[in-house]
């Protein structure tokens, strides 16, 4: 006999015992109509069938119930406006602004203004209204005291939900927001419709207005505050091509100081000199060091454009794959004398990985040509909505194409990005 077999043995003998168990039941079951004459049997089923009917007809009762308490949970759940804030992006709406004011100061004098009507309708008995005059103990007067109370309740109920979406609106919850308030609005109506008080439809909108005046407020201030950092860049960006000026100038100035001084010293060496071969040497020397000497003079000459030049400056165009995926560039201005300091800049440790430069575009009105790129490849911003953030998505040899065909035909570009420390990252860490 194998291992299967005492287990086939075990599996029999234990369908025997449930096997005997239920024979018991049905003996028991059997022995209540044991002695019974047919009369008692008879009326015995008859109760049975009778008792079958009432559980089928509360099973019934039960589901109907069920059914219906299901139906007004699912119009709570149509009431109910969700405050979980991981709302995924698809539900978002894009916001069409309500208002047009150009700067934050005039949202705010907005918003001072609506909150000031609502207190006027608040004060002025406007804001919710009575149509029916009602006496409590046989008293108007307490009729009047009751009224003003309960919409005075009502009033607070709203206001609380409201200023509640009012002080958290962001783009997030938004529609939510706006939901929310016309839920409880609508409640509230209800609640009121034994007693005919209802809320103004006016005051609805002027809570509404706050809650756009607040969200638009928001973002204007965001706006402003992008702005004045693109203002203090540029300043700063001023502020260093100013001091690479300077410092270019006292380099030229110090550099020709040295030639004249060189030149004088060789000229009088010349004039000294009845050497043929020495002459012959120190003339060839004298030659270069007035090439030089002229190269220095070419070279404040550019100095002084760019001084003069505002709009004089280098367009570049970079990557970091590293940090943002291929395929994505960075076309931006500088007007810095080694436009590859900025570069330097732009990959510090805010990014994992240094940025590698594509194209470095000399151009005689840098700002112009920047907004050129930028509005032929408009389409592939990677930010929709602040245009400051100059990130692109596009193929590197339309890039190429539109540069050279447009701008630069002899520009050197960069197709392959190096990303030596994002290369060697992966090294290390496969």
């Amino acid at each position: 006999m194998g291992i299967g077999d005492i287990f086939k043995i075990s599996d029999i003998k234990n369908e025997n015992e449930k096997l005997k168990k239920e024979i018991e039941e049905l003996k028991s079951y059997f022995n209540q109509f044991q002695g019974m004459d047919p009369i008692q049997l008879n009326n015995a089923i008859n109760k049975l069938k009778t008792d079958i009917q009432n559980l089928e007809l509360n099973k019934q009762k039960s589901q109907n119930e069920i059914n219906q308490v299901e139906q007004e949970l699912n119009k709570l759940r149509m009431q109910i406006v969700s405050s979980d804030e991981e709302i995924t992006l698809e539900s978002f709406a894009l916001y069409k602004p309500h208002f047009a004011f150009h700067n934050s100061h005039e949202y705010k004098l907005k918003l001072d203004e609506i909150r000031e009507k609502q207190k006027e309708m608040i004060k002025t008995d406007r804001a919710a209204s009575c149509p029916t005059e009602w006496t409590v103990n046989n008293s108007k007067s307490e009729g009047k005291k009751f009224v003003k109370s309960l919409k005075k309740l009502l009033l607070r109920s709203f206001n609380n939900e409201c200023d509640y979406c009012v002080d958290h609106v962001k783009f997030s919850n938004i529609d939510q927001s706006e939901k929310r308030m016309s839920t409880s609005f609508d409640t509230i109506n209800k609640l009121g419709e034994i007693t005919q008080i209802s809320l103004s439809h006016e005051y609805k909108k002027l809570k509404f207005d706050e809650l756009h005046l607040a969200y638009e407020y928001q973002l204007k201030k965001q706006e402003e505050k992008e702005e004045q950092a693109r203002l203090r860049e540029e300043i700063r960006e001023q502020q260093k091509l100013e001091k690479e000026i300077k410092l270019a100038r006292e380099k030229i100035a110090k550099e020709k100081k040295h030639y004249a001084q060189v030149i004088a010293e060789i000229t009088q060496r010349i004039s000294d000199s009845t050497d043929e071969q020495e002459l012959i040497d120190l003339n060839s020397k004298l030659e270069k060091l007035q090439k030089e000497r002229l190269a220095l003079d070419e070279e404040e000459k550019l100095v002084d454009y760019r001084e003069k030049n505002a709009k004089a400056g280098y367009i570049y165009i970079i990557s970091n794959i590293g940090a943002f995926g291929k395929n994505v560039f960075k076309i931006g201005m500088t007007r810095r004398l080694d436009p590859y300091e900025r570069v330097y800049e732009l990959g510090d440790s805010s990014v994992p990985f240094p940025f590698d430069t594509h194209a470095m575009i000399f151009s005689d009105n840098a700002p112009a040509l920047e907004a050129i790129i930028h509005q032929h490849f408009h389409k592939n911003r990677l930010n929709k909505i602040n245009n400051r953030r100059e990130f692109f998505v596009a193929d590197v040899n339309e890039l190429e194409k539109v540069i050279r065909e447009n701008y630069d035909k002899v520009i050197d570009f960069v197709k392959e990005s190096p990303a030596e420390q994002y290369r060697e990252s992966l090294l290390t860490r496969d």
